[in-house]
């Protein structure tokens, strides 16, 4: 993390070693990791600082001999926190025991956001499940061994009429996920197992999506994540006789092929 965004995150300001920052940093990190899904199946590009409030996009004609260019914003997410001062001043004293579970949180708050505009998208800017020009695979129920993977089967062949021929990455919701652990009664293997040979780069549970989830071609040039500030914890000063934090990011979803995207209803 540059000077400059210490500066703008007040973290040089708040009364913290070195230390007390690494353990609320850590676990940020760790809390934030158990529920983003978005992360683990588009690439990333960033973060390229604080100050990062639009991505533009391909120039397109505006009048003859005038073009311009769109732009995606950069959407700011933060979830904010407390800690009692008494309590930092005893665990940098003597190292006792800190209640993490407000930073956690906060942590987990600010990632399902994120999580929520990598497949929801907001005010105007698409999503993964919202993109115009995707294709879109009807789900029927799960409820005998297979039945998910045969679905699965039909989404990728869309893919693959479409010109997209993988390899590809899934996430979904936690119902249809935890149905693929399920094993075949034929075999020692899940369904899960069957299903990672189909879709190789990565088959994620998104705690974000209520129901379904979405399938699609890997590789930066269909989608990418674009991070201004990457998640951090800020200081916001003292409040009482506690110390207001609050956990921050920005980022923009960027779909470049929206036909390399199949949604799972």
């Amino acid at each position: 993390m540059t000077l400059m965004e210490n500066r703008y995150l007040g973290r040089e300001e708040a009364p913290l070693g070195p230390e007390t920052w690494k353990l609320l940093d850590s676990t940020m990190i760790e809390a934030a990791k158990s529920q983003l899904a978005g992360r683990r199946i588009i690439a990333i590009d960033g973060p390229f600082g604080f100050g990062l409030k639009v991505v533009p996009v391909s120039d397109c004609d505006l009048e003859e001999g005038i073009s311009g260019s769109s732009f995606v914003p950069v959407n700011e997410v933060k979830s904010g926190f407390s800690l009692g001062k008494r309590d930092l001043a005893s665990f940098e004293k003597d190292r006792l025991v800190l209640d993490l579970n407000p930073i956690a949180c906060a942590a987990i708050d600010c990632a399902a956001k994120e999580d929520q505009i990598i497949f929801n998208g907001i005010h105007g800017s698409f999503g993964l499940l919202t993109a115009e020009g995707s294709s879109i695979q009807t789900l029927t129920k799960w409820d005998k061994v297979g039945s998910a993977a045969d679905q699965i089967i039909d989404s990728v062949t869309k893919l693959d009429d479409a010109g997209f021929h993988g390899p590809y990455c899934m996430a979904l919701a936690p119902a249809q996920y935890n149905l693929l652990l399920r094993r075949y009664p034929q075999g020692d293997g899940t369904e899960l197992d069957h299903i990672r040979t189909i879709v190789s780069d990565g088959v994620v549970k998104a705690p974000a999506l209520k129901k379904g989830g979405v399938i699609m071609a890997s590789g930066r040039q269909f989608a990418t994540i674009v991070i201004g500030q990457d998640m951090a914890i800020a200081y916001n000063g003292p409040v009482g006789d506690s110390l207001d934090f609050y956990v921050i990011e920005s980022l923009a979803l960027l779909i470049h092929a929206p036909e390399a995207i199949c949604v799972l209803e």
